[in-house]
């Protein structure tokens, strides 16, 4: 019997999985001013998100690594809550790209590996893959753990095709995403081909 093809997985059957993974921006105001939004639009400019490192993302080791999230649409309006979304340090904010998780598993895109720092010494995980370990701990001070995310990464940036898949806040963001790229397309090495305002996919952000 021949494995199953991607098409044929349960991703569009039940509503806890997706087929997409997405990666959301923030804003770097106290960095370089920019917004989450135009953070966003340097994305499609560029062509690429860049990896992140240990400064700025806690990836292990000396590699950077581009983040993603396996999290259905309708469920970002729990992640994007008042603790990851403070405007002065926020972890996410309603705006990003989503990618097929075929496209991404061709890009090496694979799902982290949740361990404890024992775990991963005891595994041998070599400095050059610790890109790949997200730390998952419990200890007297309480748990560390990220496992809700859902998270995939792949080592370094990931290059983006000709058009992607955008989110933002809302319809407003969806026509001003518009006119700015109509108004100088050449500026884009990558287009949006779908626009999908996230107030409306999650039928509201609760905090925002």
């Amino acid at each position: 019997m021949s494995p199953p093809e991607f098409e044929d997985l349960p991703f569009f059957e039940r509503p806890d999985l997706t087929p997409y993974l997405i990666h959301l921006t923030k804003n770097t105001v106290k960095e370089d001013e920019y917004s989450a939004f135009e953070n966003l639009v340097n994305i499609l400019k560029g062509g690429e998100i860049w990896g992140s490192d240990k400064t700025r993302g806690f990836i292990k080791g000396p590699n950077t690594a581009t983040c993603f999230m396996d999290v259905p649409f309708i469920s970002l309006k729990y992640i994007l809550n008042e603790d990851n979304c403070d405007p002065n340090d926020p972890r996410y904010e309603p705006y990003g790209i989503f990618v097929s998780k075929k496209l991404a598993y061709k890009k090496n895109c694979r799902p982290v590996l949740y361990l404890s720092d024992d775990e991963m010494k005891t595994l041998g995980i070599p400095e050059e893959e610790k890109w790949r370990v997200v730390k998952f701990e419990v200890s007297k001070k309480g748990w560390i753990s990220w496992i809700h995310e859902r998270e995939w990464r792949c080592k370094g940036s990931f290059e983006l095709p000709e058009e992607v898949n955008v989110l933002v806040k809302s319809i407003k963001d969806c026509r001003k995403l518009q006119r700015r790229v109509l108004k100088n397309p050449d500026s884009f090495k990558t287009k949006p081909k779908i626009i999908l305002p996230l107030n409306v996919v999650c039928q509201g952000l609760n905090y925002l």
